[in-house]
C-alpha cells in the first residue's frame, strides 16, 4: 500500500511542506510568511503530523490540508487556539 509522509507548519497555521521526509529541500525552519518557527510533531504527545500519502507508483498532486488536532492526542495545534 502506500505511507504517509510528516507535514511541516509553522505555529501560525502555514503549511510548508507535506512531504517532509521525501523532500528535505523543503524543509525550513521559520515560515516564509510570517517568521514563525515551524514544527513537524505534536507540542504535546510528540506525534509526527501528518502530511501527504504517498502510493508507489501513483503519481497524484499533493494537497494535504493542515489539520487542526492532533490524531494522535486530540489537541489542538497551536494554530487552532
Amino acid at each position: 500500500m502506500g505511507e504517509c509522509d510528516v507535514m511541516q507548519v509553522c505555529l501560525n497555521g502555514h503549511q510548508i511542506t507535506d512531504r517532509y521526509k521525501k523532500s528535505p529541500e523543503r524543509r525550513q525552519d521559520f515560515c516564509e510568511k510570517c517568521g514563525s518557527e515551524t514544527i513537524i510533531e505534536c507540542q504535546n504527545c510528540g506525534e509526527e503530523i501528518q502530511g501527504d500519502y504517498h502510493v508507489e507508483g501513483v503519481i497524484a498532486p499533493s494537497s494535504t490540508e493542515v489539520p487542526d488536532y492532533c490524531h494522535g492526542c486530540g489537541e489542538p495545534y497551536p494554530w487552532n487556539e
